[in-house]
């Protein structure tokens, strides 16, 4: 069974501003822990999910 984790939205912020995590992922938001892990994930969906649709519509 997965954790309800994996479903919430992961905000990390630097300097009190939102950190826009890169689909790359950076050494910085992986020593965060699982949070960072998460983030690195939900950023590689979104840019995986944009260039699919960007396929679809050329």
């Amino acid at each position: 069974m997965k954790d309800n984790k994996e479903n919430q939205k992961v905000v990390i912020t630097m300097n009190g501003k939102p950190f826009k995590v890169p689909p790359g992922g950076t050494l910085g938001v992986l020593a965060l822990g699982n949070i960072g892990v998460r983030a690195i994930r939900e950023a590689n969906k979104k840019y995986k999910e944009e260039i699919q649709n960007g396929k679809e519509e050329a």
